[in-house]
């Protein structure tokens, strides 16, 4: 059973729908941005470098192509946001929920998660590459092309994702369960399965790997 912590906001939160003055602010007098409920902001290509993140809820803001590398994100609450080609490459996320987001092309390369869960999103071709992950859930959302990688995986759950052709190349299965997931022609060299629990049409799709002939 995998267990994830979910996001701790404040009972109060700041409603703002500029998260650009939000972080110019917190740039300016050296603080976080903090205690923000951010609703139906629209502004695509943020550059938000420079501040944590820190118990914020984001409800149906557009910040497609967004820069939010090397940031520290902790309590945070995405929903139905338009994350697509958003930067979150090198960030550390802990206590981190993404539902009904759509992440197409989303970045998260060489991050850290710490109890991060993405539900109902639509990932598709994402960047998961060399990202170490602890105590996360991927549950219903759409990761198919996207790229895994080098990852490391502890305590890691996927459950009803789309994978296919998502690659896993050099990022060791075990204890990861596959079985409600669609895995159909994923990238890895075979190793990596050891330890994985797939079901029995899926180890047949999954045994050119293995050298196997089905008959």
């Amino acid at each position: 059973m995998i267990k994830t912590e979910e996001p701790k906001l404040s009972e109060q939160l700041t409603e703002s729908g500029n998260l650009k003055e939000a972080v110019w602010q917190a740039q300016e007098e050296e603080r976080d941005v903090k205690g923000y409920h951010f609703r139906n902001a629209v502004q695509n290509g943020t550059a938000a470098c420079g501040a944590d993140i820190l118990k914020c809820f984001f409800e149906n803001c557009r910040l497609a192509e967004s820069g939010f590398g090397n940031q520290y994100f902790a309590d945070v609450v995405f929903s139905g946001c338009d994350l697509s080609n958003a930067d979150f490459s090198r960030c550390l996320l802990r206590r981190v929920r993404f539902e009904n987001c759509k992440m197409l092309g989303v970045n998260f390369s060489e991050s850290s998660f710490e109890s991060v869960t993405i539900e109902k999103c639509i990932c598709t071709y994402g960047n998961l590459s060399s990202v170490k992950m602890k105590g996360c859930l991927f549950a219903e959302s759409d990761f198919s092309n996207a790229s895994f990688q080098l990852c490391a995986f502890k305590s890691v759950g996927f459950q009803r994702c789309d994978l296919t052709r998502s690659e896993f190349l050099h990022a060791p299965l075990k204890g990861i369960d596959f079985t409600t997931c669609e895995i159909a022609g994923i990238l890895l060299s075979g190793p990596e399965l050891q330890g994985a629990a797939v079901t029995a049409v899926q180890a047949c799709d999954l045994s050119r790997y293995l050298g196997l002939i089905v008959r």
